[in-house]
This record gives structure tokens, C-alpha cells and sequence, in this order.
């Protein structure tokens, strides 16, 4: 079987995980394919964008095409009602989220029936702890100031006078924030093991590798209080409330006044064991096809 698999964001380093991650463990029979008119299987990673979505599958199924999705938005896209999504999962042969589709169906008053994967994504075995002093209190990322809040990580770092390591551009000229330009995963993997914390704040929604990456090299977790959230790091991140702007600053103030409890051996074998990506990609494969 001849697959395609699309990619919404070319600079989005989550989904090259993916992909990568994909690929790797696709089934012998199974040929990844990089263009999309020869396809029998096209996987979509959706980000939003659930009209230019909707256009691209309706041509793809009126060609005769099959088609997987990856649901990575969805709270946060113009759509925010699974009964706007339910068409296309419908159609699907499999959709997978590492949000509860169906628990979100049931929410909106929608009794789902489509064939539901709900997984993690994974960590990539480069991300282990090395020796280092801790240099920066916190690790954050993305490539805005606000989505992630970078923002406030940056305004609490600067209150109790600690520096901060940010993967992604230069997105302020706020001293004391030291950017990753592009560094390899090997270096990533020594910035986070020179973390205190690692940010997994984003608003609304999300999954935020770099909570998994950075746990894996000795940086703690800092998560809003979200059911996505508890759903997959429940054991291992600090958590706060997602409220205003100034009253996430107050929260990492406190946070970041008490040092983080040391990652155990323990948490990392559990964490690899459960963000495994062989295991997870392959019981992707066998649903989808």
C-alpha cells in the first residue's frame, strides 16, 4: 500500500516526530510515498483549519482514496464543536487524538461512531538526562510569545532573577532567555538537562512534547490544570490554573521559589514505557489498515 503522508506545518517540529516516527514503524507492505496522486492511504495532521481540511478529503474520497486523520486541534481551532469534525472522521478509516474524541463528542450532545484511537505521542530515545549543572529555571517553547506562555515563564523567570531556555526563535528582546536556533536533538537534550522545569502551558489545548522530552532529561513539568493535561501527565507535572495572565506570573513565581522534586529513574522508566513510540505507531498501523 502506497502512502501520503500530508504535513499542514512545515516548521512544526512536532509533526516531523510524527512523520518520522511513522515512517519508521510502518508495516513492511506498507511504501511512504512523497506525493499524493499515486496514494492509496493519505494521512492528514490536522492543526484547524477545518474548512481547507474538508475541501482536501472531499476531492481525495471523490477520487476513490482512503484517508487517516491525526487530530491535533481541535478546542482551539474557528471549530470548536465536534459536530463540525464529525463528517470527516466519520469518513475515516481511523482517526487518532490524544484527546478523547468520543468523551468530547458525548460533551457537545453527539453520539460518536467512528474508529477512535486515542493515544500519546512519543519520546524519542536521544532525550535522556546528562550530567549538568541547572542553569536555566524553566524550559518553554513555541514560536509566539503568548500561545504557550512563553510570555509569563519569562515575566516569573525574570521576578526571581533565573534565566530561561527557549526552543523556538527569538521571540522577545527580554533579557535572560537564551534561544535554541536550531540546535540538533542531542544538544536540545543537554539544554533540558540544564532546565529546572520544562513548560507544558499551553492555552485551551494541547500535548506539548517538550513535557515528555524535558521529564526524560530531569526538568519537571509545569502543566495547566486541564483534563488533556491529567489525562497523560498526571503522575509527573506540577500543576497550576489556567486564569488570567498576571495570575499565571503569581503561580510560577511560587513554582519557581521551591526547588522541583529530582526526576526518579522510576518516572523516566514508566514514562518511556508509556510514550513509547514503537508501540504506539505500530498499534496505529494495525487499526489503520
Amino acid at each position: 500500500m502506497k502512502v501520503y503522508l500530508s504535513h499542514p506545518i512545515p516548521d512544526s517540529i512536532a509533526i516531523d516526530r510524527v512523520l518520522a516516527a511513522l515512517a519508521e514503524y510502518a508495516p513492511r507492505d506498507i511504501e511512504i510515498i512523497p506525493e499524493i496522486t499515486s496514494a492509496d492511504l493519505v494521512i492528514f495532521n490536522i492543526n484547524g483549519r477545518h474548512d481547507q481540511f474538508t475541501r482536501k478529503i472531499n476531492d481525495l474520497t471523490n477520487r476513490g482514496k482512503a484517508y487517516a486523520v491525526i487530530q491535533y486541534v481541535l478546542r482551539g481551532s474557528r471549530n470548536t464543536s465536534t459536530a463540525d469534525w464529525l463528517p470527516l472522521w466519520n469518513k475515516a478509516k481511523l482517526v487518532f487524538s490524544y484527546y478523547d474524541l468520543k468523551a468530547l463528542c458525548k460533551e457537545d450532545g453527539i453520539s460518536p461512531d467512528f474508529n477512535f484511537y486515542h493515544a500519546p505521542l512519543g519520546v524519542d530515545p536521544v532525550f535522556k538526562e546528562t550530567p549538568s549543572a541547572k542553569k536555566y529555571i524553566i524550559a518553554t517553547s513555541g514560536n509566539g510569545y503568548l500561545t504557550e506562555s512563553a510570555r509569563e515563564c519569562i515575566l516569573a523567570a525574570n521576578a526571581v532573577n533565573k534565566p530561561v531556555f527557549h526552543i523556538g526563535p527569538a521571540i522577545t528582546d527580554r533579557s535572560g532567555v537564551d534561544f535554541s536556533q536550531g540546535i540538533n536533538d542531542s544538544e536540545l537534550a543537554k539544554k533540558y538537562s540544564a532546565c529546572q522545569f520544562v513548560s507544558g502551558l499551553r492555552r485551551c489545548e494541547g500535548f506539548e512534547l517538550p513535557v515528555i522530552e524535558g521529564l526524560m532529561c530531569g526538568a519537571r513539568p509545569i502543566c495547566f490544570d486541564r483534563p488533556h493535561y491529567r489525562k497523560w501527565f498526571n503522575e509527573w507535572a506540577i500543576f497550576i490554573k489556567e486564569e488570567s495572565r498576571p495570575q499565571v506570573i503569581d503561580s510560577l513565581i511560587k513554582v519557581f521559589q521551591t526547588d522541583p522534586k529530582p526526576v526518579s529513574a522510576t518516572e523516566k522508566n514508566a514514562v518511556k514505557k508509556i510514550f513509547n513510540w514503537e508501540t504506539i505507531i505500530k498499534r496505529f498501523w494495525s487499526l489503520c489498515v
